[in-house]
C-alpha cells in the first residue's frame, strides 16, 4: 500500500514538472484594457504623439488620450464610415524586430469599433512594404489584440470603418504596441533610461544624467559644484586686469574675458553653476575697480581741497 502511494506521488510530481506548473514555463499575454491589471508595461506607444510622428484623417478624436495609459475613452466627433474612416498613422517608430513575439491592438469602452484594419510597414531585410496585420468585421468586444508577424515595423496604421455607438460614434481609450524586447518597463510613460543610466524626459536620447526636453517648474533649485568660488579675487596677490585691458579685449573679441561666447552657449548650452560663478567673479572684479576708483576720487577731492585752501591763502595775503 505504501509503495502504491509513493508511485502515485511520483507520477503526480512528474506530471507537474512536465506541465511546467512548478517551473513557470507557461506564458500568456493579457489584453490591455480598463478591466485588466497589466500588460501595458512593455507598450512602445506611450505618449507616441509626443515621441513619434502621429497624424489622423477622418472623424476628429483626441490623439493624446489614446497614448497616455489611463484608459479614459476619447469619442469621435462624428461616426467613421467606409467612405470616411478614422485613420491613425504612427511613424518614426524605432526599428526593433518582433523577435519571439509582439502584439498590437486597441482598447475601447462603450462605443466599440466593429469594422477595422491594422497595418504595419515592415522594413526588415529591405522589405519596405505595408502588411495587413488584422482586417476585422463584426467585432463586438471592448478590446482587440493580435500577435504581429515577424518583422521590424517603422510605421503602424489603424483604420476604423464602423462602431457600435449612438449614430455610429466610436470610442478608443488606448492604442498599444506590446514589444517585450524593444522596450524597458513603462518606456516613454515618464522617463527614458539609456544604457549609460541617463534619464530623459521628453527625449529618447538623454545626453546627461537627467535630460529634459521642455520647461522645468520648481520652487527651488540648488546646484552643487566643485568649481572654486572666486573669493580669490580679493587676495592681495590676485592679478586684476585694468579697465583699459578689458576695453582692448572687448573690442577684439566682443565679449568679456572668461565668459563663454554666444556661439559657445548656442552649441554647448549654458552651464548654470559655471556661469553663475563667472558672473560672481566679474562682480567681485568690478567691486575692486569701484573701490580703486573711489580711492582715486577721494585723493582727487583732497587735492582739490588743498589747492583751494592755498588759493584762498594767496588771495588773503594780497
Amino acid at each position: 500500500m505504501k509503495l502504491l502511494k509513493i508511485k502515485m506521488i511520483l507520477v503526480l510530481v512528474l506530471y507537474i514538472l512536465r506541465s511546467g506548473l512548478l517551473l513557470g514555463q507557461t506564458s500568456s499575454v493579457v489584453i490591455p484594457s480598463n478591466i485588466s491589471t497589466g500588460s501595458l508595461e512593455k507598450n512602445l506607444l506611450f505618449f507616441a504623439n509626443e515621441r513619434y510622428q502621429v497624424s489622423s484623417q477622418g472623424p476628429d478624436i483626441s490623439l493624446g488620450t489614446l497614448f497616455d495609459g489611463r484608459f479614459q475613452p476619447a469619442t469621435t466627433a462624428t461616426a467613421p464610415s467606409l467612405a470616411a474612416p478614422l485613420v491613425i498613422l504612427i511613424e518614426n517608430l524605432p526599428l526593433y524586430h518582433s523577435q519571439q513575439g509582439a502584439w498590437i491592438g486597441w482598447s475601447s469602452r462603450v462605443y466599440v469599433p466593429t469594422n477595422f484594419k491594422i497595418e504595419g510597414y515592415n522594413t526588415y531585410g529591405g522589405a519596405n512594404q505595408w502588411i495587413t496585420i488584422a482586417d476585422i468585421s463584426g467585432h463586438s468586444e471592448k478590446h482587440y489584440m493580435k500577435k504581429i508577424p515577424s518583422g521590424a515595423f517603422g510605421k503602424l496604421r489603424f483604420t476604423f470603418y464602423a462602431a457600435s455607438g449612438t449614430n455610429g460614434l466610436m470610442q478608443l481609450s488606448e492604442l498599444f504596441y506590446i514589444h517585450p524586447e524593444a522596450t524597458q518597463a513603462y518606456d516613454g510613460m515618464m522617463v527614458k533610461y539609456n544604457g549609460a543610466g541617463n534619464v530623459g524626459i521628453g527625449t529618447n536620447t538623454p545626453q546627461a544624467k537627467l535630460s529634459v526636453n521642455g520647461n522645468i517648474l520648481a520652487k527651488e533649485v540648488k546646484v552643487k559644484s566643485d568649481i572654486s568660488v572666486p573669493d580669490y579675487v580679493f587676495d592681495p596677490e590676485y592679478s586684476l586686469l585694468s579697465l583699459s585691458e578689458i576695453e582692448t579685449y572687448v573690442k577684439q573679441y566682443r565679449q568679456l574675458p572668461e565668459i563663454p561666447s554666444a556661439t559657445d552657449i548656442e552649441h554647448d548650452g549654458l552651464d548654470l553653476a559655471e556661469m553663475n560663478l563667472l558672473l560672481l567673479k566679474k562682480v567681485e572684479e568690478l567691486t575692486l575697480h569701484l573701490i580703486e576708483k573711489e580711492k582715486k576720487e577721494q585723493q582727487m577731492y583732497q587735492l582739490m581741497n588743498l589747492m583751494e585752501t592755498r588759493l584762498n591763502k594767496l588771495e588773503n595775503t594780497r
